[in-house]
């Protein structure tokens, strides 16, 4: 599952990068779904060689990455200055199969400190009661925080993500001392309902722009222009993205559409979720699109190629990962500031691995049968 926030530098040398204490944006996600898909085309038969030649990481060692090591690089000067990009690669001990299950089913909410507090699943067909859930939100500052900027609509919706017609919506009658109120979890639950049905019917495209943050946003034009700076990123992954809304319309694969709340610097976000995976070869390439977030970031795009590999004469999978990320905590940062700010960012996404891979470890340590059913 992914996990996405947004917070201060914490590392002092962070700090001394960006002194204005502007927020920083931590992106990751961790979402693979198996498919009854065709292959696009045939992989390079030597993947660390595939990885050398087309990431960042020219001099990537196997054996370091299946010792554990996890590779990532901000990559900060992009086409906008809101958009930022973070290249990783790291070692799954398991099949590309088994992997594929082991990520789809990978729970961040178990981590306290990658503060995502709530996420599910949803199917082609949602509704508000798909996200009645909201109710059980933790009673924390963050939450409280959501809750306040909520309550302040819709005369005030300038700490949301949302169009004037959503922002209009919101009715205050029916409050309760639940730490997330009734009338804030009905809000919620029609503007995400709405907003996946949208893409569900139309792709992107169908998107309601964002107009309550001082400027008009479309998500389909942020994600398009985060796949046209990702480099030759865009044309490694070209196949897969041309078969989901990121290459336009509505795409012709199917998505697992997911949701989540977590924590951003003080202010919990809901999000929306498209992850799209198809085979290529022996191994996998996967298209995960944040479509839709009530605050700190506007559209959020990973890439990812699975390869099967040997370690220590068993199965294993090398993976390369790039999150590109369009965030208005970017804008108009210069210099040691965006370097700070990419550092930050490749700092959590390579936590936030870390912790799939502890996770990965004891399932791995209680048993190989576990990893059987998986990959049944």
């Amino acid at each position: 599952m992914k996990s996405i926030t947004v917070l201060k530098a914490t590392n002092r040398d962070e700090q001394e990068l960006v002194s204005t204490g502007k927020f920083l944006l931590r992106y990751t996600r961790l979402l693979l779904m198996v498919g009854s898909l065709a292959p696009a085309f045939s992989v390079n038969a030597d993947p660390i060689t595939d990885l050398r030649s087309q990431s960042v990481f020219k001099d990537a060692d196997l054996s370091k990455l299946a010792g554990g090591s996890i590779s990532a690089t901000a990559v900060p000067n992009m086409q906008m200055a809101r958009d930022m990009s973070v290249q990783s690669a790291y070692v799954v001990r398991a099949p590309v199969r088994t992997t594929v299950g082991l990520i789809q089913q990978w729970d961040p909410t178990r981590h306290a400190e990658l503060r995502t507090y709530l996420q599910g699943n949803l199917s082609q067909r949602t509704s508000s009661n798909d996200f009645q859930n909201l109710a059980s939100a933790p009673s924390n500052s963050s939450v409280r925080a959501l809750v306040a900027a909520t309550e302040k609509l819709p005369g005030d919706a300038s700490a949301l993500q949302l169009s004037g017609a959503e922002a209009n919506q919101y009715n205050s009658v029916g409050s309760n001392g639940r730490s997330v109120p009734g009338p804030v979890v009905s809000f919620w639950s029609r503007v995400l309902a709405q907003r996946v049905n949208n893409f569900v019917s139309g792709g992107l495209g169908a998107e309601p722009p964002y107009q309550t943050t001082g400027e008009t946003i479309s998500p389909a034009t942020e994600v398009r222009q985060l796949i046209e700076s990702s480099g030759n990123a865009r044309s490694y992954f070209s196949s897969v993205i041309s078969a989901t809304p990121a290459g336009g319309g509505r795409g012709a694969l199917t998505p697992s559409l997911s949701w989540q709340l977590f924590d951003a610097d003080g202010q919990a976000v809901v999000s929306l979720d498209a992850f799209y995976a198809r085979p290529v070869g022996d191994g996998y390439q996967t298209v995960d699109i944040g479509y839709y977030a009530s605050g700190r970031y506007y559209a959020v795009v990973t890439l990812q190629q699975l390869w099967p590999v040997q370690v220590g004469g068993r199965d294993a999978t090398l993976i390369w990962r790039v999150d590109l990320v369009s965030s208005p905590a970017y804008s108009g940062q210069r210099g040691i500031n965006r370097l700070g700010s990419g550092a930050a960012t490749m700092r959590q996404i390579q936590a936030n691995i870390g912790a799939f891979l502890k996770d990965l470890a004891v399932i791995s340590n209680s048993g190989r049968q576990m990893l059987g059913a998986i990959q049944e």
